[in-house]
């Protein structure tokens, strides 16, 4: 095993404050390849990657193409197994259980479509749950005849609330899976994780983490938590270029899963194996399955060393995001004269009350969505929005290169888009 870096006896999260002070200042000198007339509130969907990882990332690209054949042959899965030890000290866990795919979706496609489901047996999902994860579900009862049911999880509520339906129901129903999240996707609101992995276990279910808002965004202890299954993208909240995500399984199902697409390393559940060869089962299965561009998994180390050198390590980025989450939800619920949608504020997202006097823009929001969001982008300020209970909610997520003032402007222009969208469809008032 070669190393591509130096990071010293460790690459746990240090606590320095950074040399270039977080808002604009860090913007202008490691976010340049951002329009400078944006305003970047919605980095919690695509994510974004400072100039000197992108322009690693650059540099393998170009690497990579000098002599293909050398680097997919000999070097590429030397790369893939660094990749993995780093990450396996920023989540707490055995590199041998992590997988590196292209993203959460595929990551929970991979568990979802190769897991040995029989007919009729039964998977939990919330009314909350990421869209293309809820359309995996309705394929596999589609084609396979996989069941699953729906808990309406209504913000706002509490964690016992939302622990005690799914015990009721795992009660009563006797699930194989349950699907949830870390962090939902809208709202943007940390979900009892941890107490949803005790539960499945007690139960005997078996749990899949969706943690697409997980690394880089809040912290993540997989030996602590110890789940089944867990994916989370390393391009949201990790810098990393898209797509890249990172997938734990755990080793009691290491031969239950294979790679999507199914491809050149497949062997069936029962192969026997050497101790040796069941260890690296995962690495051997998952370090290719196909030809693409491997850059975004060589430019990881990169992305670790910058959060810890030049962001002053995890505990420095979380602390100032989630402290700009708190002065946004403020800031924002006051002006708006509404309210933040659970408090609180314990992620790096705040997820606000839209005052809207347009019952339509509820009923069918997907029919507006994108005249809305057409305005946004033209004013340069995109924020997501979502109908939820029966309300219009906001979701803006706060990064490093982030001030106060950007939510400022994106929320002024969020309800101003509303209003001309309203204005031009002739909607009715409330």
């Amino acid at each position: 095993m070669f190393s591509f870096l130096n990071f010293g006896s460790s690459s746990k999260s240090m606590s320095n404050q950074p040399e270039t002070p977080f808002g604009n200042p860090f913007r202008e000198k490691y976010f340049t390849n951002l329009d400078s007339s944006v305003i970047p509130i919605n980095h919690g969907s695509y994510g974004l990657t400072p100039t000197p990882i992108h322009e690693k990332y650059l540099e393998n690209i170009t690497r990579n193409a000098n002599y293909p054949d050398k680097f997919m042959k000999f070097e590429q899965k030397e790369y893939y197994i660094e990749s993995l030890k780093l990450l396996s000290q920023v989540l707490n866990c055995d590199y041998h259980d992590l997988a590196i795919v292209d993203n959460a979706t595929t990551g929970a496609n991979t568990i979802l479509r190769s897991y040995p489901f029989k007919k009729g047996d039964l998977i939990v999902i919330l009314n909350t749950i990421y869209g293309a994860c809820g359309n995996t579900v309705k394929f596999l009862k589609d084609r396979y005849g996989v069941d699953f049911i729906v808990i309406d999880v209504n913000y706002p509520t509490t964690d016992e609330e939302i622990l005690s339906k799914f015990e009721n129901v795992f009660k009563e129903k006797q699930p194989t899976l349950c699907i949830f999240d870390t962090i939902t996707s809208m709202p943007g609101i940390i979900f009892p994780f941890k107490q949803m992995t005790k539960l499945c276990k007690s139960y005997n279910v078996i749990s899949l983490i969706d943690g697409a808002h997980g690394i880089g965004c809040i912290s993540q202890d997989l030996k602590s938590l110890d789940p089944d299954f867990y994916v989370s993208n390393l391009h949201k909240w990790f810098f990393l270029p898209f797509g890249c995500a990172v997938l734990y399984v755990n080793q009691k199902y290491h031969n239950k899963i294979h790679t999507l697409p199914i491809s050149h390393s497949y062997i069936s559940d029962d192969t026997k194996l050497s101790k040796k060869d069941q260890e690296n089962r995962l690495i051997d299965r998952f370090f290719f399955n196909g030809t693409k561009n491997f850059a975004s998994i060589q430019t990881i180390p990169y992305a670790i060393k910058f959060r810890q050198e030049v962001c002053g390590g995890e505990s420095t980025i979380y602390n100032y995001c989630n402290s700009l989450a708190k002065n946004v939800a403020k800031m924002v619920s006051e002006k708006w004269g509404s309210a933040i949608v659970l408090k609180p504020i314990a992620t790096t997202m705040v997820t606000i009350v839209i005052p809207n006097e347009y019952p339509e823009f509820i009923k069918n929001w997907s029919e507006y969505d994108n005249l809305v969001y057409e305005k946004m982008f033209a004013a340069k300020a995109y924020t997501p929005i979502a109908s939820h209970n029966n309300q219009l909610i906001a979701r803006f997520s706060c990064q490093i290169y982030n001030e106060l003032k950007d939510y400022e402007i994106a929320s002024d222009v969020l309800i101003k888009s509303l209003e001309e969208v309203a204005k031009e469809q002739g909607l009715k008032k409330k």
